[in-house]
Order: structure tokens, then sequence, then C-alpha cells
């Protein structure tokens, strides 16, 4: 069951279909896309803090790498069209590799990548929860965001979380230009926020 936004502009009171992606709207994923979800994480999840971009492993480039409150690591792929099933894959081999990163590690990536030291953007992100009582990158989240879903990636996720408890998800967006030039991006997760959390 692959996942699809469609989305109806009113207009002069009919509705009228608005089928547009980045391409259309001279946008693209990493000049676009990435700065967007990085300005504002909510988009991938409530309780994110996007520390760096474009970060290097020894598997290749994660597109951003975030926190959530609990100190767990997420790395998120973004892909501007479809997500299948070698995108999980590619981000399984990218939390492996930063499985074994340390709090100074991701603190220099943290100051190189926002020029604010962890704890600082720890808590001005999530003042209620003191930094030095949280075990950093003691887990691994996986978030997987494209533009639609191979229906084989949507039954792994599901197997994976509900067998496994690997905490990976994946966000369905849908990039809209409306008539009047306002761009919208919605989206829709295959496992809801409260059930992930």
């Amino acid at each position: 069951m692959g996942t699809e936004i469609k989305t109806w502009q009113i207009i002069g009171g009919r509705l009228q279909l608005i089928n547009t992606d980045l391409k259309e709207g001279g946008r693209t994923e990493p000049y676009d896309l990435e700065p967007w979800i990085a300005s504002n994480p909510e988009i991938i999840g409530d309780d994110v803090v996007i520390i760096g971009r474009q970060i290097e492993t020894d598997s290749g480039r994660i597109d951003l790498l975030g926190m959530d409150q609990l100190g767990n690591l997420v790395i998120v792929e973004l892909k501007r069209d479809k997500l299948q099933r070698e995108a999980l894959a590619q981000a399984i081999d990218y939390a492996s590799n930063v499985a074994e990163w340390t709090r100074d590690k991701l603190g220099k990536i943290c100051n190189e990548h926002t020029g604010k030291s962890l704890q600082e953007l720890f808590e001005e992100r999530f003042s209620d929860i003191e930094f030095g009582n949280i075990s950093v990158n003691s887990r691994q989240r996986i978030v997987l965001a494209g533009f639609s879903l191979e229906s084989a990636l949507e039954r792994m996720i599901e197997w994976l979380t509900d067998k496994y408890n690997v905490n990976i998800n994946a966000v369905v967006l849908k990039y809209v230009k409306t008539a009047s030039g306002d761009e919208l991006l919605a989206k829709t997760s295959i496992i809801s926020e409260e059930s992930e959390q």
C-alpha cells in the first residue's frame, strides 16, 4: 500500500488539483529541501534538533544528522522522489557506522555545522532537559523522507519496528506550489509520532 498525498486548491469556489513537484517548482533536494528540513525539523519529528548536514561517514554522507530529546542520534535520509527499499539499507549502514561515535565527536560535528556546542544546541531546543543527564548516542533512529513510498519499503519498516523494535520511520512529503505562487510542504508518516515515541 504505497502512500500518496493529493492536494486541491479552492479557486472561485471550486477544487483544482495541484500536481507539482520540486523540479517543476524550480527546487532541488540539496539546495532547498535539505535546508528547509534543517531549519524546522519538526516535519520529521517533534523531538529532533539537527546537529549537522552532509556528514561524512565511512559509508558515505548522511543528509541530516539530528538528536532527539533522549540523546539518540537521528539519521535522516532524503530522497527527491520515491523512497525505495535501497534507502533503508543505506540508512542502516549509516546508523551502524555512527553507533560508535562519542559525545566529543558529535560535539565537534555540531560546532562545525551550527556554530554552537552540542550542549548549547540541545538545551536551546529542549530547555526542560538537563544535557548532562542524557545518554548520548546510546540508540539510533532512522527517518527516511521522500515524495512517495515503495510498498515493499513500508512493509519492511513495519516489520522491523514491530518485530525487532528498530526505531525507523518514513515520512512522505508533498511539495505544493499554488496558483498564487505560495509554496507548501505537507507530510504523512508511516508510523504515527505517538506510536514512534
